[in-house]
């Protein structure tokens, strides 16, 4: 296994291929700082180079997933800094969205703001039914960032992305999971747990075939002939991998294949 990160504003637990990375700040409901962000995205590149990791669950700890960006170290009028600031959020967000490994959100208490999307970049969200998820930028006189206005429309579409960011609206765990942001509701010390175990299903499906999948869907919601361009470039690569002769192999003998991601 990798090295755990070291930053006190991140804890890591692995369980078989599944690596916990709890947001570790209670005291500030895990607000999005900089040092948090750093420590997230430390953590994240760590578990992308982990081969033992296969899949990640992201969580908070305390009585928050994460309330949001932290507006106090935030720098006043200076573009400069500002894009340094967003372009370093970026590259997290990428990382979750369209990076290799599959990542579960699992939200207790408040995914507000940047919490919010954090959650909506991982691939699947379980949440407590205390869970409440605001998209309140605009309540500051920002607008949804860290991938909020691609990942959100894509959750609940553009007619309910729009009537929340426009009224910097909240919802509810039911509200969430009605409107499909959120895909399962587990019980307060159980949703770990559960995220956990969904996580460790994707364990059975080749490392390089979801690798290939999120990368496309992260193009999207894109023309077909981007898809199908896509399609062809990942195809070929999957069709001469290791895992793929194993697949079809165990397949033919009609047992379970052995995947290495290679």
């Amino acid at each position: 296994g990798g090295a755990a990160m070291t930053s006190s504003a991140v804890s890591i637990v692995n369980h078989k291929g599944v690596r916990v990375i709890t947001m570790d700040q209670p005291d500030t409901r895990n607000a999005l700082t900089p040092d948090l962000r750093d420590a997230l995205l430390g953590s994240m590149e760590d578990a992308v180079a982990d081969a033992d990791c296969r899949a990640i669950v992201l969580t908070g700890s305390g009585k928050s997933f994460c309330a949001g960006g932290d507006l106090n170290s935030l720098p006043e009028s200076d573009p400069a800094a500002i894009r340094l600031r967003l372009s370093t959020s970026h590259r997290l967000v990428r990382l979750v969205a369209a990076g290799p490994k599959p990542g579960v959100a699992a939200v207790q208490g408040y995914a507000f703001g940047a919490g919010l999307s954090l959650a909506c970049a991982c691939d699947l969200v379980f949440a407590t039914p205390n869970a409440s998820f605001g998209a309140v930028f605009g309540k500051v006189g920002l607008t949804g960032d860290m991938g909020l206005l691609w990942s959100l429309p894509q959750r609940i579409g553009i007619a309910e992305t729009k009537r929340l960011m426009f009224r910097s609206g909240t919802l509810t765990a039911a509200q969430a999971l009605q409107l499909g942001l959120v895909d399962e509701v587990a019980q307060e010390g159980d949703v770990v747990d559960a995220a956990v175990a969904a996580a460790g299903a994707f364990l059975e499906t080749a490392p390089l075939s979801i690798a290939a999948a999120k990368d496309i869907l992260a193009r999207g919601p894109a023309p077909l002939d981007d898809v199908l361009k896509a399609e062809i470039d990942h195809q070929i690569l999957l069709f001469s991998s290791r895992d793929f002769s194993e697949g079809r192999r165990a397949f033919q003998e009609r047992r379970q294949p052995g995947f290495v991601g290679r």
